[in-house]
C-alpha cells in the first residue's frame, strides 16, 4: 500500500510535470458574529472562496453580508481589504457603519456590470501582488447578481437578443475567478434572490437543487450554484415587535444549501433589528428557547439558574447588568451549540 511519503513525492511529481496542483486547504474563515450561524456554516465563510447568500426580498441578505464585513475587520483589525459592489445602489456608508463596518468606513461602489465585477476582482488580484499583500485576507461583497446588468444587455434595444447572455457570461468568468479567490485570499459573497421557477414551452424546467425552496430558482445560470462553496438560503418568518423584546424586527430562518466545512440543510433561526442588524444575542436567547435551555411564562429563566427571574424585554439588560446571569447565559450557549450543532450533526469532530 502506499505509503504518506510515496503519496507525497507522487504529488510533488504531479504538480513539477503536470502543473496540476492539490488543494491547499482553507486558511481561515470569516464569522458572521452570530454564534448559531456561524456553527452550522462551519465557522463562518471561508476566504478564498464564493459564498452564495440567496432568499425573498426582506429576508435580510444585504444585512448579513454587510455585518460579516464589519466583524471582518475587528478580526484582523483593520488588515483586511473589504469592497462592496452595490449594482442596486440601495446602501449607504451610514448604514455600513451602523451595521459594523467602520474600520475603516468604506463607499460602496455603485454603476456596476457584471463585466465590471471581474474587472475589479482582477484589479484587487493585481493591487495585492504589486504591494505583496497576498496573503492579506479580502473580503468583497457583491449586491446583488440579479439585479446587475451585462454591458450588452444595458446597450441592446431588443432584450430578446440578450435573453440568456448573462448567464452564459457568468459560467466562463466564474470558474476563473473562483481558483483566484484561492491564490488571492479574497472572500467573495455574492447576493442573490430567489425566484418563481417559469415553465417556457413543453420541457419541463430543470430540477432546483434538491434543499432549496422548491419551485423557486436563482437568476444567473447554475454556475453560481456549482461553484458556491456556501449557498444559504433565507427566509423571514415571524415578527419581533418591541413591546415583547425590545426592539422591533423579524426572526429570519437560514439555511445551507451548499456548505463545504460542514453538514448541509441545518436550519437555524436568527433575530434581526431593523436598526441594528442581527443581533446574537437574541438569536442565542431563541435558540436556548428552542432548546428548553430557556423556561419561558410569565417569567422565564435559565434552566441551569432558575433564582434569575426575567421578562423577555429586559433580558439583554440583565445580560448586561448581571455577571451571574452573562455567565451562566454564554454557558448555556456554548454547552447548547456543542450539544445540538455539533455533536448532533457532525459527531467526528
Amino acid at each position: 500500500f502506499p505509503t504518506r511519503r510515496s503519496s507525497d513525492l507522487f504529488n510533488s511529481f504531479l504538480e513539477d510535470k503536470t502543473e496540476i496542483t492539490s488543494d491547499s486547504g482553507i486558511k481561515d474563515t470569516i464569522p458572521t458574529g452570530i454564534e448559531v450561524l456561524d456553527a452550522i456554516l462551519g465557522g463562518g465563510f471561508a476566504i478564498g472562496s464564493m459564498g452564495v447568500i440567496t432568499g425573498n426580498p426582506g429576508s435580510g441578505k444585504t444585512m448579513i453580508a454587510i455585518q460579516t464585513m464589519g466583524v471582518a475587520q475587528r478580526k484582523y483589525n483593520g488588515n483586511i481589504l473589504c469592497s462592496m459592489l452595490d449594482s442596486e445602489e440601495a446602501t449607504t456608508t451610514i448604514r455600513m457603519s451602523n451595521l459594523g463596518v467602520r474600520l475603516p468606513k468604506i463607499k460602496p461602489y455603485t454603476d456596476i456590470t457584471v463585466e465590471k465585477v471581474f474587472k475589479f476582482l482582477e484589479g484587487l488580484c493585481l493591487y495585492k501582488e504589486m504591494k505583496g499583500i497576498v496573503d492579506t485576507p479580502s473580503i468583497v461583497v457583491w449586491d446583488s447578481v440579479a439585479n446587475t446588468l451585462s454591458q450588452r444587455e444595458r446597450e441592446v434595444e431588443d432584450i430578446n437578443q440578450a435573453i440568456g447572455y448573462k448567464g452564459r457570461l457568468l459560467s466562463l468568468l466564474i470558474p476563473k475567478y473562483v481558483s483566484k479567490l484561492g491564490k488571492y485570499n479574497i472572500c467573495l459573497i455574492t447576493i442573490n434572490q430567489l425566484r418563481d421557477v417559469i415553465q417556457i414551452g413543453p420541457f419541463t424546467p430543470a430540477k432546483e437543487l434538491k434543499y432549496m425552496t422548491q419551485g423557486k430558482t436563482m437568476p444567473g445560470g447554475n454556475s453560481l450554484k456549482f461553484n458556491a462553496f456556501h449557498l444559504l438560503e433565507m427566509k423571514a418568518k415571524e415578527s419581533a415587535t418591541r413591546d415583547k423584546f425590545g426592539f422591533d424586527g423579524y426572526f429570519a430562518e437560514i439555511s445551507c444549501v451548499k456548505n463545504k466545512l460542514f453538514p448541509p440543510n441545518i436550519k437555524v433561526s436568527v433575530a434581526g433589528n431593523f436598526v441594528t442588524g442581527f443581533s446574537n444575542f437574541w438569536t442565542n436567547y431563541k435558540f436556548l428557547t428552542d432548546n428548553k435551555r430557556m423556561v419561558t411564562g410569565a417569567w422565564n429563566y435559565l434552566a441551569d439558574l432558575p433564582n434569575v427571574k426575567i421578562r423577555t424585554k429586559d433580558a439583554e439588560d440583565t445580560y448586561n447588568t448581571n455577571p451571574t446571569f452573562k455567565e451562566a447565559y454564554d454557558n448555556a450557549v456554548k454547552e447548547t451549540i456543542k450539544t445540538e450543532i455539533i455533536e448532533k450533526f457532525n459527531p467526528i469532530i
